[in-house]
């Protein structure tokens, strides 16, 4: 008899708790990083990562404890995909604030557990944890990231993940 492998979240060391479900994961998150400031900061990565130029010094535990925050985050959103869809909705982002709906469709905003399933499709969650990581490696250092296409794929899909658990987020709370 096989046994149900449980994924471990990895929130222990910047959320202070252990935490099993996703969507608590993903409120928690959006506790402490609200979607501006998370994709700022995500782009902020991105940008020293491609560019030799690393994220000032005194921002650089900022950056690593983003990225702790993310890789849990995305670790939530692969186990939320799995999921039947009970966040789907029949209201358009005509209804919403363009904070909550972002970069989302009107068709992502009224699914919003398709993009995550669209965007796990694409790429594994261990290739989007690789490139948290080389993309937290290059914002670091002054080489700087030399297949920056290689980068783009994943970074548009985490910042459509960011908006799509949002609206999720949202939605968990109104149940």
């Amino acid at each position: 008899m096989m046994k149900k492998k449980n994924l471990d979240l990895e929130a222990r060391f910047w959320s202070g708790s252990e935490v099993h479900s996703g969507v608590k994961l993903l409120e928690i998150f959006f506790q402490f990083n609200d979607p501006v400031t998370a994709r700022e900061m995500l782009n902020k990565i991105m940008i020293s990562a491609v560019k030799k130029k690393p994220v000032l010094p005194q921002d650089a535990t900022a950056v690593f404890h983003f990225y702790l925050e993310l890789r849990s985050f995305v670790r939530a959103c692969f186990l939320i995909s799995w999921k039947r869809n009970k966040w789907a909705s029949n209201a358009s982002s005509g209804n919403g604030s363009l904070i909550i709906t972002g970069n989302l469709s009107d068709e992502e905003y009224r699914d919003p557990v398709r993009v995550l399933r669209k965007a796990f499709k694409a790429y594994r969650r261990k290739e989007y944890e690789a490139f948290l990581s080389s993309a937290v490696y290059f914002s670091l250092s002054d080489s700087g990231c030399e297949e920056e296409r290689k980068m783009v794929g994943p970074y548009i899909h985490l910042v459509k993940m960011l908006d799509a658990a949002y609206v999720i987020v949202k939605r968990a709370v109104k149940e």
